[in-house]
C-alpha cells in the first residue's frame, strides 16, 4: 500500500500558529491535504479542488453550511474549532506549556507530548470496550479530548474551555403527515444535495459501494436519475455471498458498472497483521474510534489492482434515517431516566453484558449532555423520546463509529463524500411526522418506488440467509426450546455460526483470539465488535496505538 497523503511518514503540516519558545500562541497540526488555511482560518473539506476558503463564510451560519467541512478560527487570543452535522473530520485538542496544540492527528500528539505523559484514559477505554468509540469529548488519551458533532468547541488563552452544539435537532411543530407530501418534500432534498455533489466533482469518477440494502440503492438510483456521468459500483465479501448477488442485479437494473472484490479469510488475516495493516489502524482511529477494518482489504485491493480511478471519489449510503430504536417508547409518555436508560444499555453491547451500562460513568455522562442540549423535562413527549434517541445515535456512534469511516478512504488517497447526510436531507427529515420516521417503514416503500422508476422492476433487499442447523446439534437444540426459554438460545446460535463465518469474512479481524475462546466469548453474548474492541485495546492487533494502563 503506497503511503497516503497525511502519513506521519509523508507528512504535511499546515497552520502552526506559534511563534517560537515560551509563547501561549496555540500549535496547530494539520495532517489531512484536505485543508485550506487563509491567515489564523483553517477550513476543512474531502473533495479536493474545492478552492480557497470562501470570503464569506465567517459570516455563515454553521446550520445553513452545505457538504462536509471543519473549521478552525482565530477569535482575538482564542480558538473557536466547529464541526459540521456528521462530524466529518474531528480535532484533537489539549494543554501543554500554556497553550492549547490542536491537530487532526493523534500520532503529532503523540510525537509533540513529552515522554511519560501519554497515558490511556482508563475511564475511556472501558467505555471503548463496551460501545466501540470514546462517549463525549473523552478519547482513548488521558488529558486529550476530541471535538463532537454539530458543535463548536471553544478553547480560551486562559486554558478554560467548553464546547456547545449548534444543532436543535428539533422536530418541525407542525410536521407532514402525508406520505406523498413528504416523498415530494424528500425528493427535493435529494435533488439539491446530490445536485450539488455532482457540480463539485465535474467528471471524477464516482464511486458507490452498494450492498443489497436500502440506502445505497436508493443513492446509486438517484445518481442515475440526476444524469451522473461516470459512475462505478462494487461489493465484496466471499465467492458464494448472498449480498454479492442482490447487488449484482441492482447494479445490472440501474444499467451501471459493477465489479466484487473477493475475500479469502486467510489472506485477510495474514495482511491485516503485516505493515499495511498497521499502517491503516494508525491512520484511522483518530484516539476515539475502533478501526473500521470492513472495508480496508477491498479498497487495499482496489488500490493496488487500479479496479478504480485514482481520483474517485467514493459515495457511501450513509443517511440521516433510521437512527431510531427502541419504537415501543413511543406508544406512551416515558419518563426522562427511563429512555436514557434505554439509550445507555442499546450502545453498550458489545461484550454482551446487559446491565454493564450502569458502571459507565463516559457513557452517562455523555447521554444526560444529549438530555441536557434538548432541553427535555422529565416527562418526555413521544417526540421528544424519538428526539432523544435519535440525536444521541446521530452524535455518537453514527459520528464515532460510521461516519469515523471515511477515514479509510482517506488512507488510500481517495476522497468522498455524504449527500444522504447533507443540509437538506437533515432538514426534511425533521420535518416528517413520527409516523412517517419513527420505523423505516416509509423510507423502505419511497426507495423501492424511486428504484422500481428508474429500472422497471424490483428486487430483493438483503437480509442475512437462516442458517442450516447440522442434525445432532439442532436435535439437542430443540429438546432445549421445549423446557427452557430456548428461542433466545436458538437465536445465538444462529448468530454465533454467522459471526465465525461471515460472509464478508469480518472472521479473519478476530483470528488473533483462539476458535474456541471466540466461540466461549460469543456464547456469553459477545459480538464480532466486541472482539475487535478488546483485540485492539490490548494491542493484539498489532503494535499498540492505545497506551497499556
Amino acid at each position: 500500500m503506497a503511503a497516503p497523503p497525511g502519513r506521519a511518514d509523508n507528512v504535511r503540516v499546515s497552520g502552526t500558529d506559534s511563534t517560537g519558545a515560551g509563547s501561549t500562541a496555540p500549535e496547530i497540526l494539520l495532517a489531512s491535504p484536505g485543508w485550506a488555511s487563509q491567515g489564523g482560518t483553517h477550513l476543512w473539506r474531502p473533495l479536493r479542488g474545492q478552492g480557497p476558503i470562501p470570503s464569506d463564510l465567517p459570516a455563515t451560519a454553521p446550520a445553513s453550511r452545505a457538504g462536509q467541512w471543519t473549521l478552525i478560527e482565530r477569535d482575538g487570543e482564542d480558538l473557536r474549532l466547529t464541526t459540521d452535522r456528521p462530524r466529518s473530520h474531528h480535532l484533537l485538542f489539549t494543554r501543554l506549556d500554556g497553550r492549547w496544540i490542536v491537530s487532526d492527528d493523534p500520532r503529532f500528539l503523540h510525537e509533540r507530548l513529552p515522554a511519560g505523559t501519554w497515558h490511556r484514559d482508563r475511564g475511556a477505554a472501558e467505555a471503548f470496550l463496551h460501545l466501540g468509540f470514546t462517549p463525549g469529548t473523552s478519547t482513548l488519551i488521558s488529558g486529550v479530548h476530541a471535538t463532537p458533532a454539530a458543535s463548536t468547541t471553544l478553547l480560551r488563552a486562559d486554558g478554560a474551555w467548553k464546547s456547545r452544539t449548534w444543532e436543535e435537532y428539533r422536530f418541525a411543530p407542525s410536521p407532514i403527515s402525508d406520505g406523498e407530501e413528504y416523498a415530494e418534500a424528500f425528493t427535493g432534498a435529494m435533488d439539491a444535495a446530490v445536485s450539488r455533489l455532482l457540480d463539485a466533482v465535474g467528471e471524477r469518477q464516482l464511486v458507490v459501494p452498494l450492498s443489497g440494502g436500502l440506502d445505497s440503492r436508493l443513492l446509486a438510483a438517484w445518481l442515475t436519475r440526476l444524469g451522473a456521468g461516470r459512475i462505478a459500483t462494487f461489493t465484496y465479501g466471499k465467492a458464494d455471498a448472498r449480498e454479492t448477488a442482490i447487488s449484482r442485479q441492482v447494479a445490472g437494473a440501474l444499467g451501471l458498472p459493477w465489479f466484487s472484490v473477493g475475500l479469502d479469510p486467510a489472506e485477510i488475516a495474514g495482511a491485516w497483521a503485516g505493515r499495511d495493516g498497521a499502517r491503516f489502524r494508525a491512520s484511522t482511529w483518530g484516539a476515539t474510534s475502533l478501526p473500521h477494518p470492513q472495508d480496508w482489504y477491498a479498497l487495499e485491493r482496489m488500490r493496488r489492482e487500479g479496479l478504480v480511478d485514482g481520483d474517485a471519489v467514493f459515495l457511501p449510503g450513509h443517511t440521516i434515517v433510521g437512527n431510531m430504536h427502541d419504537e415501543s417508547l413511543l406508544s406512551a409518555s416515558p419518563t426522562r431516566a427511563r429512555v436514557l436508560s434505554v439509550i445507555a444499555s442499546h450502545h453498550a453491547i458489545l461484550q454482551g453484558r446487559p446491565r454493564v451500562h450502569r458502571r459507565l460513568e463516559e457513557l452517562r455522562a455523555a447521554v444526560l449532555g444529549a438530555a441536557r442540549e434538548l432541553g427535555v423535562g422529565a416527562e418526555l413527549a413521544p417526540r421528544d423520546a424519538q428526539r432523544l434517541i435519535e440525536w444521541f445515535n446521530l452524535r455518537e456512534r453514527q459520528a464515532k463509529y460510521i461516519n469515523n469511516s471515511m477515514k479509510g478512504y482517506e488512507a488510500f488517497g481517495y476522497d468522498w463524500a455524504l449527500p444522504m447526510l447533507d443540509r437538506e436531507l437533515w432538514d426534511v427529515w425533521l420535518r416528517g411526522s413520527e409516523g412517517l420516521t419513527a420505523t423505516r417503514q416509509w423510507y423502505a416503500g419511497f426507495t423501492t418506488r424511486v428504484y422500481a422508476e428508474a429500472t422497471g422492476r424490483e428486487t430483493a433487499l438483503f437480509a442475512p440467509a437462516p442458517a442450516r442447523l447440522p442434525a445432532l446439534p439442532k436435535r439437542a437444540i430443540l429438546a432445549g426450546l421445549r423446557a427452557t426459554r430456548g428461542d433466545r438460545a436458538l437465536s445465538r446460535y444462529r448468530s454465533v455460526r454467522t459471526m465465525l463465518d461471515h460472509p464478508m469474512a469480518f472472521e479473519a479481524f478476530s483470528e488473533p483470539i483462539p476458535r474456541l475462546e471466540q466461540v466461549s466469548r460469543m456464547v456469553l453474548g459477545a459480538s464480532t465488535l466486541g472482539l475487535w474492541t478488546r483485540l485492539f485495546l490490548d494491542g493484539r492487533w498489532g503494535p499498540g496505538l492505545v497506551p497499556a494502563d
